[in-house]
């Protein structure tokens, strides 16, 4: 038989307030989202007033001398649309004399073309929309063909290489006749072979790839770009002055907010009703958010700056391993706060500007018994990989024995990931072979 009891216990429980909430959610903005965050909901509260984000020096060039103002005007800095590829190529398409019909097809054509500049679609299916003759549409496209950027209109990265390499009068001898004999042949690329199998010397064969590697596969991607520049603005700057480090928040990156004089004696005065003194209060959450970000901010900053305190005088290669628990410890905070301060946020070094996640990183053990930052090893290998021979490139068996000579110890596997990551090429990709003349000698080739 079940016995129903009414119990009474008490507990203790943290419980996240909508304002906790709010706070959290300031803290992981970047200082642009925040003020954007900021522009509305002053948009919404008449109380809260944001301040003006302080004015950047630009550089007026005149006629007779040149100034430097405080004032900044948005307008001087907008910026009209970019042409896209279409416009710029039935720009070109309508300065030739052709019929009629021939231009019809070659703007359409070149209406068909993507932002790389490959025409991806099918002439079936633009002669079945246009309805004309094959003939006529084979003949719009050696119109699109034959614009510029060299290489635009082309089907495939072949026909693009092959486009740019008739149309440039300093080509490479035999370059156009290895692009025709397969691409699958150039990765990886051996010289004696592919100079084997068609005719030609290896030193030619070489001479000629190098040439090949130089030619751009997407001739079109600089044009009409879709993506927007994105501009960083830091929300902290240090700097050595004097042996001692400076460390500020910058305004540009934390905007401030405060309550509207006239508006809030206006509710203390005539007390119009709840609605205004909630939105006094939701004013006054903001702020207090906002301060306390600040501050939060600025003691994770200060915190990992002084971790990597070798940083400021000895520059990147300094760098420490370092993660958010040594912060979060150092702080009394929690990691997911330390994590939250360091999202999105940007240092202005004398190095250049840092994010600040940049400054946690993973240690790598040295012969020494001491760590180093895993980004530091990076920069070292990429320095190695750059003034290696270039027909004798680095394995990535051979680069772990350089670095382990360096005192670094890494697998290979690990240097295999890393050189990935840095976007380097295998040993045999990046090999550029050279024959010496007594090779050539002692086993000429015959060309065609």
């Amino acid at each position: 038989m079940l016995d129903v009891q009414l119990v009474q216990e008490q507990r203790f429980r943290l419980s996240i307030t909508p304002e906790m909430k709010q706070s959290f959610h300031l803290l992981t903005m970047s200082g642009q989202e925040l003020y954007r965050y900021l522009q509305e909901a002053a948009a919404d509260n008449p109380l809260l007033e944001l301040e003006d984000q302080p004015a950047y020096p630009f550089r007026s060039v005149r006629r007779d001398n040149t100034q430097w103002h405080t004032s900044y005007d948005p307008l001087l800095q907008a910026k009209g649309t970019e042409p896209t590829v279409e416009q710029i190529l039935a720009s070109q398409i309508r300065l030739m004399s052709m019929p009629n019909g021939l231009e019809k097809a070659a703007v359409y054509l070149a209406g068909c073309v993507n932002d790389d500049g490959y025409l991806k679609m099918e002439l079936s299916d633009i002669q079945t929309v246009l309805k004309v003759s094959m003939s006529e549409l084979n003949a719009g496209l050696d119109v699109l063909q034959s614009l510029d950027p060299p290489g635009v209109g082309a089907r495939n990265l072949q026909e693009c290489l092959l486009l740019q390499i008739r149309r440039d009068a300093s080509a490479a001898p035999y370059a156009e006749q290895m692009v025709q004999a397969g691409l699958e042949a150039l990765v990886p690329f051996h010289p004696g072979r592919t100079g084997d199998r068609l005719g030609i010397t290896s030193r030619e064969a070489q001479a000629a790839y190098n040439y090949i590697t130089q030619l751009d596969p997407k001739p079109c991607r600089c044009i009409g770009a879709a993506e927007r520049p994105h501009y960083v603005v830091p929300d902290a700057a240090v700097e050595l002055l004097h042996g001692e480090r400076v460390f500020r928040l910058l305004a540009a990156g934390n905007p401030r907010v405060s309550l509207n004089e006239a508006c809030s004696s206006w509710v203390r005065d005539s007390a119009p009703g709840e609605l205004w003194k909630n939105r006094v209060s939701e004013a006054r959450a903001i702020m207090r958010s906002v301060q306390q970000r600040r501050r939060t901010l600025l003691r994770v900053l200060m915190a990992v700056m002084d971790e990597q305190k070798h940083f400021l005088s000895e520059g990147p290669d300094a760098l420490v391993p370092l993660n958010l628990a040594v912060i979060a410890e150092k702080l009394h905070m929690h990691e997911s706060t330390v994590s939250r301060a360091v999202n999105g946020k940007y240092i202005h070094t004398p190095y250049g500007i840092y994010e600040a996640k940049s400054f946690f990183d993973s240690g790598i053990s040295t012969v020494s018994g001491q760590q180093t930052s895993a980004s530091a090893v990076k920069r070292r290998l990429k320095e190695i990989v750059r003034t290696e021979q270039i027909n004798r490139p680095y394995s990535d068996s051979q680069l772990a024995a350089v670095l382990a000579d360096e005192g670094i110890l890494l697998s290979r596997r690990t240097v295999a990931k890393y050189r990935e990551e840095l976007r380097i090429l295998p040993s045999l990709e990046r090999k550029r072979w050279n024959s010496h003349p007594v090779d050539q000698a002692s086993s000429p080739r015959t060309k065609r």
